[in-house]
């Protein structure tokens, strides 16, 4: 998860700009990570990983965006890359 914060997660900011040490994840990043997460450990590549990710990051995003603000904490991107996978024993590390 480190890889994940350093390499797509975005930090949130207060109205006049100061940084507020809240990580997040919107759509895009989530794909992005997606990408490598779903190549790392489902060994879809090219192709195959996109029409994967075609078929299954919307319904995955859906499901953890509960609040239908356009992002997820980091806190929460396990069990989103998880049930991504279809996989809760997944080692993501």
């Amino acid at each position: 998860m480190n890889s994940m914060l350093t390499k797509y997660a975005m930090e949130g900011s207060t109205p006049d700009g100061h940084p507020t040490g809240q990580f997040f994840f919107n759509k895009m990043s989530a794909l992005m990570a997606a990408q490598e997460v779903v190549e790392t450990h489902l060994g879809l590549k090219g192709k195959a990983r996109e029409d994967y990710l075609d078929k299954y990051l919307d319904k995955t995003w859906d499901h953890f965006d509960t609040a239908g603000d356009g992002k997820i904490e980091t806190e929460r991107m396990s069990g989103f890359f998880r049930f991504l996978c279809a996989n809760m024993q997944i080692d993501l590390h």
